[in-house]
This record gives C-alpha cells, structure tokens and sequence, in this order.
C-alpha cells in the first residue's frame, strides 16, 4: 500500500470544516500534515484535531517536505496565486471551485501543472457521488443526448463569509459561487463541446451584498443540443433536481442523489442521507468530500479518477466569464440598484 498523501490546508475558513472532516477514516490514503491560514489562530483550530502544524505563512508551510498535495480553501481571489505557488513548489493541487477567478489564469494554471506533471484538480463536490457517476456511466446506451434543465435553488440570508459581500457586482456573486455546480454538470454530460450560445437573465434580491442572487441560464450546444439552469440564493424550500432528455427518454436527479430512468429508480442513497431535503442542512453531504477525496488520491497516483482536471476546468472558467458577461449585458439594472421591498 501507498503511504498515505502528506495535506496542506490552506484557507481556515466556512468550507474547510467540510473538507476536514471528510478526512477523517481515510488516513490510509491522505493525512493532514499542515494548515495555513491568514488568521494562525483559525489555523490553529484546524491543525489541532489532527496533530498537524499550522503557518500564517503560505511560503514556509509549501516548504515542509512531508507535504505531496495541497487543498485550497480560501477567498476565491486568491486560488489562482495560490495554486500557481503551489505548482511552483512541485505540489498536487486541489482547488475548491472555482480553479481561479478568469479563464486566462485557469488556464495558466493548466498549462503549468501539465509542464510539471503535477495534478491540478477542481474541487467541484457534486460529482462524486453514486448517482452522477451511475449517469455518466449509463449515458451511452440511452441514445443521443438533447436537453438538460438543472435547478439548483438553496436560501442563504446575507453572506455566509465577509468577503461575499465585498464582491462587486462585475465579479459577481451567486454566477460566481454556486453556478459552477451547475455549469460542471452540464459540462460533464456536453462533452467536449463548448456551447455556441449563451444567454443569460440575473437579479438581487437580498441588499447584503452587491452581486446578484438569482439567475437563469441558456445554452445552445453543437448538434442542436440546449441546457437551461436556475440558480437562487433565495428559495427557503430548497430544491436541486436535474433533468436529461435523451432520444429515448428521460433521467433525472432528484436531490442530488436519487437517479431515474423513465421513472424507474436506478440510484438511490444509504438511508440518513436525505434527512429533509427540502430545508438547509436536510440532506448529508460528507460522503461527496470523502469520495472527492479518494477520486483525488487516485488521480495523484495516476490511477483513474473522476475529478476535473487541468483543461477541463479551466473551460469551465471560461464558461462562467461568458455567462457574467451576459448577465451584466442584458441585466445589469436588474442587479445594481438598490433593491425596494
């Protein structure tokens, strides 16, 4: 057996308690070794449960030599130069979604992980789980493929980490942060093809930050093929569903987890993981961190996995720059002004 992966942590915040504690019962293949995190005493907090050290300073923890891999859980304008530091450092990266903040730096990135021989993965949570890989698996034998309808609909009152409500409205918020889900779904059953059109409609309702808060999205695909996705920060029954018409029928992720085929259950979770989906926090998604975790083990001993890597996920990011773009172009008075109830 391979000696288990030797982590870096970097960034203490919101979403690392996630990643941490899916750790855990998988010390055969990655141990926390080391975090980092501007505020050393949130560092500290982290390292703590795990017997690791912790740095205020990202230089002196990329030189420990115990460290293979580093995840990177920090401020979205941070990933790309921190990745690109890493990458310097001769470390595996995985980088919660997304890759970086433009395609250009994405790319650049793909570029200097694939000159080094390094894996640089895109944490992108939602595929690793029994229904999504079942999908994929299965998708050849259902026929061509020509529509894709995802909701991805969760309630957020205000920002759930300081710097969401720092981002201005050109960077965008929720076409930032919780469009990625969506978009790498609709990229994963695409294909390689990028779409051929992209049209998009985005609003704010909620006055605690600057970027908008609800958004629909159409794309038009090579071989008359469309995605529609409707994302909200604004909707208290939380409702996630996924719907692929092929020519010979329809599949559908119900909660991210229960697949059909013409009605028929084909995937469905371990009893406990849908507690009530339909309210925040109803539904267990450890095992998504866990499985993401040994998809990237695998792919940093070269075995195969499923996570987005490189090139992949850096078309993602270019994705998302046209769909910001069209939102500011059709929208932009539909989210700058100040919202009157």
């Amino acid at each position: 057996m391979a000696d288990p992966l030797g982590l870096l942590l970097v960034g203490c915040g919101r979403i690392s308690g996630a990643h941490l504690a899916a750790l855990q019962g998988l010390e055969d293949d990655i141990r926390l070794v080391a975090t980092v995190d501007s505020d050393l005493a949130a560092a500290q907090r982290a390292a703590v449960p795990f017997g690791a050290l912790a740095f205020d300073d990202l230089g002196a923890a990329l030189a420990l030599p115990q460290v293979d891999a580093i995840l990177i859980a920090s401020p979205n304008g941070l990933h790309a130069a921190q990745a690109a530091a890493a990458l310097a450092a001769g470390k595996h990266v995985l980088v919660e979604k997304p890759l970086a903040e433009t395609g250009a730096e994405a790319r650049a990135l793909a570029d200097e992980a694939g000159q080094r021989g390094l894996v640089l993965a895109a944490g992108h949570t939602y595929r690793h789980n029994a229904a999504v890989a079942t999908l994929v698996d299965m998708m050849p034998q259902w026929g061509p493929l020509r529509a894709v309808e995802v909701s991805s609909c969760v309630f957020w009152d205000g920002p759930q980490a300081p710097w969401w409500a720092e981002r201005t409205a050109e960077e965008g918020l929720i076409l930032s942060l919780f469009a990625p889900h969506s978009l790498d779904f609709v990229q994963l059953v695409m294909g390689a093809d990028d779409p051929l059109r992209v049209q998009a409609e985005a609003a704010r309702w909620q006055s605690g930050w600057q970027g908008e808060d609800e958004a629909m999205i159409l794309l038009g695909y090579p071989g008359r093929r469309m995605a529609s996705v409707h994302i909200s920060y604004n909707q208290r029954s939380v409702f996630d569903r996924k719907v692929l018409h092929f020519a010979s029928g329809v599949a559908e992720i119900e909660d991210g987890e229960v697949l059909k085929w013409n009605g028929e259950v084909l995937v469905a979770p371990p009893e406990g993981v849908l507690v009530n989906p339909r309210a925040m926090g109803g539904r267990k998604l450890g095992h998504f961190f866990a499985q993401q975790w040994r998809e990237f083990a695998a792919a940093v001993r070269g075995k195969p996995h499923r996570c987005p890597t490189g090139h992949d996920a850096a078309r993602l990011i270019d994705l998302i720059d046209r769909v910001k773009a069209a939102a500011r172009a059709t929208s932009a008075d539909a989210i700058d002004p100040v919202f009157a109830a």
